[in-house]
């Protein structure tokens, strides 16, 4: 029987894992956080890492535990991890399946959109600007946005790694939302509203992600949505795509 290597404490890595708990295949997920592992559903079949893996270790695990199939279906923004993973299935000395799990494609031309290919180029764009900005883009890479910690109100995932990067990147505590997501319009839209923001900051999430639901409550909002894009085309397999695939090993 196959054995399943899973990257990704996604909402895709999370259903694949399901999958594979329900076939009962000897499955290996690996998550980012002790967050990543709490969110989790209970398994029978699937075993859970949450160490962040460099590409030497990734080869170990590949290795040591005799994996059939990798399926890297982290964020479409993690492009370190992204890397080690690809980097370690070139030198292995056997071959195994390897499936890259693409979020549905977005429309993100439409509207009065705002777009920037770095975080660098908006805090630039922003700077020149007034008005609250609703930061959607999670605590990893908030310390860039430090010069704007003043207007910003940081919404990031409830955990104490992600309120402690907001602190160290100069946001209050009164302006941290902790709280797991995707969100609906309707929530989106209070929070805009309630805050007064003028500008809310997001990448390109796919639907899993509640990119639209953000877009939507600009829209009807007034905000201006901020879009960071990502640094190259998404290449890989559909989510169900790839639960067929794990079906038919």
């Amino acid at each position: 029987m196959s054995k399943i290597l899973i990257f990704g404490g996604t909402t895709e890595g999370r259903e694949l894992a399901t999958v594979c708990d329900k076939l009962k295949l000897d499955t290996i997920l690996c998550v980012a956080t002790e967050y990543g592992r709490e969110v989790l559903p209970q398994f029978y079949h699937v075993k859970v890492s949450e160490k962040r893996l460099n590409t030497d270790e990734i080869v170990s695990l590949i290795e040591e535990n005799r994996i059939d199939c990798v399926i890297d279906a982290t964020h479409p923004y993690a492009y370190e991890i992204s890397k080690n993973i690809l980097a370690a299935i070139k030198s292995l000395s056997k071959e195994v399946k390897f499936f890259r799990v693409k979020r549905e494609s977005m429309d993100v031309t439409k509207g009065h959109n705002l777009e920037f290919n770095s975080n660098n180029e908006a805090i630039e764009y922003l700077l020149k600007t007034k008005g609250n900005i609703l930061l959607t883009t999670g605590s990893k890479e908030i310390a860039q946005f430090a010069k704007l910690c003043d207007r910003i109100f940081a919404r990031v995932l409830p955990s104490v790694d992600s309120i402690n990067a907001c602190i160290s990147a100069g946001v209050v505590s009164k302006n941290i939302i902790a709280m797991q997501g995707p969100f609906s319009r309707n929530l989106n839209e209070a929070i805009i509203k309630e805050l007064h923001c003028k500008y809310l900051v997001t990448k390109v999430s796919g639907k899993s992600g509640g990119f639209d639901e953000k877009i939507e409550a600009c829209e009807n909002t007034g905000c201006t949505p901020v879009i960071i894009l990502p640094q190259s085309e998404d290449a890989g397999i559909s989510l169900d795509e790839c639960i067929s695939a794990l079906k038919n090993l």
